[in-house]
């Protein structure tokens, strides 16, 4: 007898918390910041990966984003373009500028002018590095930085990925004074359009190695999806997360269920097999050793009939029961996703203490912090269950 399966070995589940199917928007609003900060990625008539990674992102979307909104120096909406017109006075140097950045600002009028109920997500391009300069008390407003975000994503309410990315940098004549200099792609909108997006955009970047990693909140899971592959010295029955006819073996030669976790939905960080292997949690509920065993992590960025890239990641993990006291076992797993593990992030991050140092993210880290301090909620994921029985 147990509360997560009838008596006859089906799960019971709770329709109403199912995890979420990603989905592309109706339809995507490009912003770009255009401040001092970013002057060596747009330097006149010179190639940067900057400049090729954004065109390629905003031409694969052209069809859900004709045009891109400029941000001005106090943060309101600027100039919106055509993406040829955008294109143009990106690689012309019209985008050069001395004006600071006030991101709390811009991150108010993209939200203010989203439709997330109709479909719409939006991308802010920036390097994200605040920088109140003219405005009164500088020094109070960072300080109050963390707050302000925490204050504007919390109303926001809904999903907010940020994507990292690196390219050359310039200074004025030209002349490369960063290899990997990083800027960020900023994704806000319902989680299941966030996600895709999230997914499309980090493809293009992985294709050309500017990839640094993606980190997201205000996400809902729900329960982790699954499926089975063969197991070994049980079988499964029917369709359930039920095993029957348990055979008892020694630890190495014992009954094995392989779980099959698609990874799709999730930050990238979790396609890490250290990273999966501290997230996955696993016990018995009834006394039973279970082991995690072998973790298989397949990756795969593929491109179906649509010529659409599509990212496939799937974890097999060995699932070991043993010293089965009972003539039944009910063994319940989870994730913890690594939802503030700034790890791949940590070189722009630490001593980032200049904001005219391109090889540093100035003031990222305090944006972070302000989304996961409560602003938004990321909602724990509801445990999952298996049975396994000694009998047929």
């Amino acid at each position: 007898m147990n509360e997560h399966f009838t008596e006859d070995g089906f799960l019971i589940t709770d329709s109403l918390d199912t995890n979420f199917n990603r989905a592309m928007p109706s339809s995507v609003k490009f912003y770009v910041e255009v401040s001092g900060s970013m002057n060596g990625f747009f330097r006149a008539n010179k190639p940067t990966q900057f400049k090729s990674d954004v065109w390629n992102v905003l031409n694969s979307f052209s069809s859900l984003a004709p045009n891109v909104s400029i941000l001005t120096n106090d943060g309101s909406q600027g100039a919106t373009l055509l993406l040829g017109d955008f294109r143009t006075n990106m690689n012309t140097g019209a985008f050069i500028s001395s004006a600071s950045t006030k991101v709390p600002l811009m991150l108010q009028t993209i939200i203010e002018n989203l439709n997330t109920d109709a479909g719409e997500v939006a991308v802010l391009i920036s390097d994200m590095k605040y920088s109140p300069v003219g405005a009164a008390a500088p020094s109070v407003l960072m300080s109050q930085y963390t707050t302000d975000i925490n204050g504007i994503i919390g109303r926001f309410g809904k999903a907010i990925s940020i994507i990292g990315a690196t390219s050359d940098y310039l200074d004025k004549g030209g002349n490369e004074v960063c290899k990997r200099s990083p800027y960020y792609f900023v994704i806000l909108g319902e989680q299941e359009n966030v996600a895709e997006i999230r997914n499309y955009i980090s493809l293009l970047l992985k294709k050309k190695g500017h990839l640094v990693d993606n980190i997201e909140s205000g996400f809902n899971y729900g329960y982790p999806d699954y499926s089975f592959g063969i197991s070994n010295k049980c079988y499964q029955f029917e369709n359930e997360p039920t095993f029957i006819g348990y055979e008892e073996a020694d630890d190495v030669d014992t009954c094995t269920i392989k779980l099959k976790v698609p990874l799709e939905n999730y930050r990238w960080l979790m396609a890490d097999e250290n990273i999966f292997r501290d997230a996955l949690k696993v016990r018995s509920l009834y006394g039973s050793t279970v082991n995690i065993g072998k973790i298989d992590i397949d990756v795969k960025d593929v491109t179906g009939s649509d010529k659409q890239l599509n990212r496939e990641a799937t974890a097999t993990i060995d699932l070991k029961i043993f010293n089965m006291p009972t003539d039944s076992e009910v063994i319940e797993w989870n994730l913890e996703l690594p939802i503030t593990n700034y790890a791949l992030f940590n070189e722009f991050f630490d001593e980032a203490d200049d904001e005219n140092d391109p090889n540093k993210s100035y003031s990222v880290l305090d944006f972070l912090t302000g989304i996961f301090q409560g602003g938004v909620v990321t909602h724990d994921m509801k445990p999952n269950y298996i049975l396994v029985s000694k009998n047929d």
